[in-house]
């Protein structure tokens, strides 16, 4: 009996392995296959970026290697698109509002969260129903504010009006409900007021969600076009214009299939920034302590 059971353990054993082994080689080759698909147009811009400015790709070829490999059109849209001032509003309008946001979302989250005060569900309901509002609908009433307060021409018009996120108050504050009450309750006896505890306390417990909240608004905001497109462009405040706003007013006449390359390096270099986040922060991204925190 003793030996039937181990031929049998030792079988059950092997067929797990050589299950666990066909499954970890169809979620390799499948996922192999999105990723391919995601990154195909990108790297088929990259292709068109690399052509010389007096190649002639034929009609109908698609190119998936260099042909006429050259750094001339990233030269050629950084002087041309004034990529560089685009660049300084966007780091400006994306840290700013990050970080702005930032505060808000912790300081709202953390008395929703840890502060008992009558009407506390009330304004956790209003603040939830407003989730159902898009946010097209609030573009008018976004730049009639920026008007009122005479920001509509500066680039505090396209950090202020937003800075309160929801969705990032209620991420924070479901994370901040596990920070223990006895922790908060020593600080208390310690003499730290509210606005210590969470700088001091809070924060630091909080660190996973604080960088899934700060990648998802950094990305989020980086790539905001629809607002700054309204704001800048009715104030005719052109030197205030996002890298995405650069590169979408923009239109070289080179002749050709130039245009093409050049506006294909405008949109590479674009990109970089946000690549370069991933890769510093791809470590927050993938720990399993922030999926922790969504819960």
């Amino acid at each position: 009996m003793s030996e039937q059971t181990a031929v049998k353990r030792a079988e059950t054993r092997s067929g797990k392995r050589r299950a666990e082994l066909r499954f970890n080689v169809i979620s390799i080759v499948f996922l192999s296959v999105i990723a391919v698909f995601q990154l195909m147009p990108f790297w088929l811009k990259l292709i068109d970026a690399t052509h010389a400015p007096d190649f002639l790709s034929q009609y109908g070829v698609i190119y998936l290697w260099f042909a006429d490999f050259t750094f001339e059109n990233f030269w050629t849209v950084i002087e041309s698109a004034r990529l560089f001032l685009a660049l300084g509003v966007s780091l400006g309008h994306t840290v700013g509002f990050t970080f702005l946001s930032l505060c808000v979302v912790m300081v709202v989250g953390y008395v929703l969260a840890k502060i008992k005060f009558r009407g506390r569900t009330i304004v956790s309901m209003l603040l939830l129903s407003t989730l159902m509002i898009p946010g097209e609908v609030l573009l008018a009433a976004n730049y009639q504010i920026t008007i009122f307060f005479g920001i509509n021409s500066n680039i505090l018009g396209i950090i202020l009006p937003g800075i309160v996120n929801v969705f990032g108050i209620f991420l924070v504050k479901q994370y901040m409900e596990s920070v223990p009450d006895s922790v908060l309750e020593a600080a208390d006896i310690d003499g730290c007021n509210e606005l210590k505890k969470i700088v001091l306390i809070v924060l630091p417990m909080s660190v996973p969600i604080v960088m899934t909240y700060v990648i998802i608004t950094f990305i989020g905001t980086w790539n905001e076009y629809l607002f700054p497109m309204v704001l800048y462009t009715t104030s005719g405040s052109d030197s205030l214009y996002t890298l995405q706003l650069a590169m979408q007013s923009f239109y070289p006449n080179f002749g050709g299939n130039a245009d093409t390359y050049v506006r294909s390096a405008g949109m590479i270099l674009i990109t970089i920034p946000i690549i370069i986040m991933y890769i510093v922060f791809q470590k927050y991204i993938l720990n399993q302590s922030n999926i922790a925190g969504l819960k």
